[in-house]
């Protein structure tokens, strides 16, 4: 497939070199291993693989040296090579992508075994703009409103969960449940293409 021609938006590489950790992460099998070594050079083959582009090593090196003054993570030059370790385990924004990649990865190489995961919320009206933080964030990992404020996920994500708890001031009022079964089932199934 040929790479796509497109202009990136602004922080638009940023925020793609930080979902590739979370990928990397993943892959690693542990979500918050504190040093992950990546080689600029895999960078750009996991951007050709992933997101279909093509992105000079020299953009990508400008958004790492962004995230290495923000402390996310730190450049190492070894032997002709440019490595990136995680400098912080418990940096929120590496957790957040790492979330969004564990769900990615749970949808792609998962068979699903019929339970349902879900997320109820009841955040406090005067706190609006918290809950509507939560929604949004979860529907942008991958999880589906059921109801107003339920939303569901078909495989275990307890553990994502809990991290959400840490780092989502809102999601302190979410509670995790497991279900074998649902109404509207089938209409569900069909959104997350079961």
């Amino acid at each position: 497939m040929k790479e796509k021609e497109i202009k990136l938006k602004r922080g638009q590489l940023y925020w793609y070199i930080l979902e590739i950790i979370g990928v990397v992460i993943v892959s690693g099998g542990n979500p918050l291993r504190p040093v992950i070594p990546l080689a600029v050079k895999e960078i750009v083959k996991i951007l050709k693989e992933l997101k279909n582009l093509n992105v000079e090593e020299k953009k990508i090196r400008i958004s790492l040296e962004k995230m290495e003054k923000k402390e996310i993570l730190e450049i190492v030059e070894k032997d002709d090579n440019v490595f990136v370790k995680i400098k912080n385990k418990e940096n929120q924004t590496i957790v957040k992508y790492s979330i969004k990649a564990l769900l990615d990865f749970k949808k792609k190489k998962k068979k699903w075994d019929g339970k349902w995961f879900l997320v109820f919320f009841d955040v406090p009206k005067i706190q609006n703009n918290k809950r509507d933080y939560l929604r949004s964030y979860l529907l942008k990992i991958g999880f589906m409103k059921y109801q107003h404020s339920v939303y569901i996920f078909p495989y275990e994500c307890e553990k994502e969960v809990m991290l959400i708890k840490k780092i989502v001031e809102g999601a302190k009022y979410m509670t995790y449940i497991v279900a074998e079964k649902i109404e509207n089932e089938s209409k569900i199934k069909s959104l997350f293409n079961l």
